[in-house]
């Protein structure tokens, strides 16, 4: 049954904010008047002054020097909004992307690791990109629930390969949020740089499941951010390629399509830049290892496994771990304490 028009009007106010920022935010909500075993409120507050008040007045001579805390206890003692930030600059240090001749390049400290291109200059019509996209109206009614979760949460999803909650495995989900957030810098600078416009705004007939966006198309964030954590969490696990993690990864990159406001350019584009900055990000996590281009089945996503006569992409054993040290190494040691590494 279609949305009304108040139900739609609701549901563009809920998703303004994109997706990188509505996921950090889940690791932000610490009060600032939380106490020891009490909720924030203000009554807390002045009834421990009002006991303090009775302490004796320390002298001079009984105050001592706090104990120096390790730098895992350090950081494990950090707000998450903090631990973010930092883990998000220490993963972006060196990335960067800028336009060439109607390209954008992804460079790490000068090198070129990917270039990411419109799909405009695929040499496909942009009639050919519409009918493409068209192609996956019909899988919208079995879709559509997906899709609009999808639009600020990817990790419940890659968690069916991996059973987590921010509950049971705080750190490795910060670790994960941090890739997230590190790779969203880089998608938002290419979108601005390469300024596709979306289908939408070459035919009315493609009706978006969803808002469209108002930024550019290519690359598809869902697909860069869904498999670049993907790809770092098969890393954390020492996994060989997770087929239900790809899979994953795959179907939303393909929901986007399905959803009427990407190319499958876009999503191309995505997993190679996922492709390209997960060896980076393994190395900076204190992981080894290296991954090739990620390809996905034709039909991987809607016949839901792969096909038999298809294997992956083999991407290497990413279980070697060396601590880097700083917060990514702390975090890295308490993710895998989590992980059972």
């Amino acid at each position: 049954m279609p949305f009304s028009q108040t139900q739609q009007t609701q549901q563009t106010q809920q998703t303004q904010q994109t997706q990188q920022t509505q996921q950090t935010q889940q690791t932000q909500a610490v009060p600032a008047l939380n106490h020891a075993g009490g909720t924030s409120n203000v009554g807390l507050s002045l009834a421990l002054d009002g006991v303090a008040q009775t302490f004796a007045t320390p002298s001079a001579q009984s105050l001592s020097m706090p104990l120096k805390v390790s730098e895992l206890e350090a950081v494990r003692r950090l707000q998450p909004l903090h631990r973010q930030i930092l883990m998000v600059e220490e993963l972006s240090k060196g990335l960067s992307a800028k336009g060439v001749g109607g390209a954008v390049e992804i460079e790490n400290d000068g090198t070129k690791i990917a270039t990411l291109t419109s799909p405009f200059d695929t040499g496909v019509s942009p009639a050919d990109l519409i009918a493409e996209v068209m192609s996956y109206r019909w899988l919208r009614a079995e879709r559509a629930n997906e899709i609009v979760l999808q639009q600020t949460d990817i990790l419940s999803f890659l968690a069916l390969a991996y059973p987590m909650t921010r509950d049971t495995h705080p750190f490795t989900m910060e670790v994960l949020d941090a890739v997230l957030g590190a790779t969203g810098k880089l998608v938002v600078r290419a979108k601005h740089a390469l300024s596709v416009p979306r289908p939408a705004e070459f035919s009315t007939a493609v009706a978006p499941l969803i808002r469209t966006p108002a930024h550019g198309a290519t690359p598809s964030g869902h697909a860069s951010e869904a498999w670049a954590m993907a790809l770092v969490l098969e890393a954390m696990l020492g996994l060989q390629p997770s087929q239900e993690l790809r899979l994953i990864a795959g179907r939303i990159e393909e929901n986007r399509i399905v959803a009427g406001v990407h190319y499958a350019h876009d999503g191309k584009m995505g997993r190679e830049l996922a492709a390209a900055l997960t060896p980076i990000f393994a190395g900076r996590l204190g992981l080894t290892g290296a991954t090739g281009n990620v390809n996905v089945p034709s039909g991987a996503g809607q016949d839901g496994v792969f096909a038999s006569t298809t294997t992956p992409d083999q991407m290497a054993t990413l279980s070697a771990f060396t601590s880097p040290g700083g917060v990514l190494g702390s975090a890295m040691v308490l993710a895998r304490a989590e992980l059972g590494a």
